[in-house]
């Protein structure tokens, strides 16, 4: 395989924007990190887009299609227009650096990749662009705040987001190692990609209600007679509590697939499964504090004293029961939790 390597710039801007994600990145040979790098910062930038405050939807759109023709002389032709519409919206300085750097950022990754890269990232660009459209659809503006329509609407959104990304992920390793699984565990990605974006939506939820955003379904919210607004009130936890937990039940079943998937990667790749194993963990960890907290009043966030202890015993997690011991101690906690809400 030729050498694959990002440069000193686009490190430095992988690493002041994808915070606890750069762990992972950092200990993956150098072919993932360059495909799984440039793919995070092409991300990030469509996710600034839809972030941007003051931008109607009809431009947002209009923006999120430039990026359908990365690597064509036509984005590079039309990316001047974002930016110049992008740049000024952003308050963090990493976030108006990667949108002032993303010709390069496509460019580097479009010299250094072969056919096979660009094709796997057009996918993942055009999965993102199918879910950030729903975003701009369902929350035009910050002004009211409004809720996605339906359950099937919120697990077609969280596929796009993340079941898509967790298949690119797969598709990497695959190429980096063609048989570095012993199962087909593509089905299984694509669930555990699917449940870590539902863990930051209700993470989220107090962080995105500021924003005009409610991923919790306008169909559950008019059965228990609340408005998207009325969740502005802390103490309407209780009422979107049996969705909130309908949600956690949901994802632990997602990741519940994550110990075929870990166990498939053979045990010459112990990078690689850990990159894995520290988010589900992470998102783990945070679904019990879903659970026992209430996310309306703040958004949930794990302390770093939880991800050091995390990465402390990683040489364990690799052990042959030491990932399943750890995520089914972590699975029952958050059973009982949710089972001591159903039972009061």
């Amino acid at each position: 395989m030729k050498e694959y390597k990002i440069s000193k710039d686009n490190r430095l801007l992988l690493k002041n924007t994808s915070r606890t994600l750069y762990l992972s990145f950092v200990i993956l040979p150098d072919y993932i990190k360059y495909m799984l790098g440039f793919a995070y910062l092409i991300a990030r930038a469509l996710d600034s887009v839809v972030d941007c405050p003051c931008v109607d939807a009809a431009t947002k759109e209009r923006l999120l299609r430039i990026f359908l023709d990365t690597g064509s002389s036509k984005f590079n032709n039309e990316i001047s227009e974002l930016k110049k519409i992008v740049m000024p919206e952003l308050d963090n300085l990493w976030e108006r650096r990667l949108i002032d750097s993303i010709e390069n950022i496509v460019d580097e990754f479009w010299a250094g990749s072969d056919d096979d890269d660009k094709k796997m990232i057009r996918a993942l660009i055009r999965g993102l662009t199918r879910g950030m459209m729903m975003d701009i659809k369902y929350f035009p503006d910050k002004e009211k705040i409004r809720s996605i329509k339906t359950s099937k609407e919120l697990i077609k959104y969280s596929n796009l987001i993340g079941g898509v990304p967790a298949i690119y992920w797969y598709r990497v390793y695959q190429k980096y190692s063609p048989n570095i699984y012993k199962d087909n565990v593509l089905r299984s990605a694509f669930r555990i990609g699917t449940a870590l974006q539902l863990t930051n939506i209700l993470k989220d939820i107090h962080s995105d209600l500021k924003t005009g955003r409610l991923y919790i379904p306008d169909d559950f919210l008019k059965s228990v007679a609340l408005l998207p607004q009325d969740l502005i009130d802390a103490k309407n936890i209780d009422k979107i509590r049996p969705f909130i937990n309908s949600i956690i039940i949901t994802c632990i079943d997602y990741f519940d697939e994550a110990e075929l998937f870990i166990n498939s990667i053979k045990s010459s790749h112990l990078p690689m499964k850990l990159a894995l194993i520290w988010p589900i963990y992470w998102a783990m960890d945070s679904l019990y504090l879903v659970s026992v907290s209430n996310p309306l009043r703040s958004r949930i966030k794990i302390n770093r004293e939880k991800i050091y202890k995390t990465l402390i015993k990683s040489p364990f997690l690799l052990s042959s029961t030491g990932f399943n011991q750890g995520y089914r101690f972590r699975r029952e906690m958050i059973i009982l939790s949710v089972s001591s809400y159903v039972n009061r």
